[in-house]
């Protein structure tokens, strides 16, 4: 589940992207009002429809932290995990708009004189391209570290305990797994 909420998630955000930008080509020539509240209906709904992708991903990172969360340190490995996922998921949106920033090279303006009315001409916004490359390199991700991820969530959820709180293994000080002796029931 995890794996397929991310290719949603990839997928249709570069989809939505793309009938955005149809959208605004189409806008620039057309400037009447049902053209305008298209557009904005378009937004809204591309909007709505990248929470919902966001949440469902989301829903499906915390079912998977859920099923590997070792019962003796349950808490403190749900927080890291979570913390992880949320650092992860929240510096590429400040990274994103500062490249947007950047790159983007505003339009030369003049005033026309005889019409009193601001002309522009040239300029370039860094979103879109951006945004195919992003979504290249997250189906790149998929693609490449797609088999690792899906090996890692097949493991067993005993593959991801401590084991701290076994009673036939007793650690010694340091913590070490290979200073951890067996407990003879017997020897009790």
């Amino acid at each position: 589940p995890l794996s397929i909420a991310y290719k949603v998630r990839v997928t249709l955000v570069a989809l939505f992207d793309v009938a955005m930008l149809l959208a605004v080509r189409y806008l620039r020539d057309n400037h009447d009002i049902s053209s305008q509240m298209l557009f904005w209906a378009a937004v809204i709904g591309s909007t709505g429809l990248q929470a919902i992708v966001h949440s469902l991903q989301f829903n499906a990172q915390m079912t998977f932290f859920a099923h590997r969360v070792d019962p003796a340190i349950g808490g403190s490995y749900m927080t890291l995990l979570n913390t992880a996922a949320n650092l992860g998921g929240t510096w590429p949106s400040s990274f994103v708009m500062l490249l947007v920033g950047q790159l983007t090279v505003p339009p030369d303006c003049v005033l026309d004189e005889a019409t009193g009315k601001e002309i522009c001409t040239g300029g370039r916004d860094a979103y879109f391209p951006l945004q195919a490359l992003l979504s290249i390199l997250g189906c790149l991700w998929i693609w490449t570290m797609g088999p690792r991820v899906r090996k890692l969530a097949a493991l067993p959820d005993d593959s991801w305990r401590t084991h701290i709180n076994d009673d036939d293994f007793v650690g010694a000080e340091m913590g070490s797994s290979s200073m951890q002796t067996k407990i003879d029931p017997k020897s009790e």
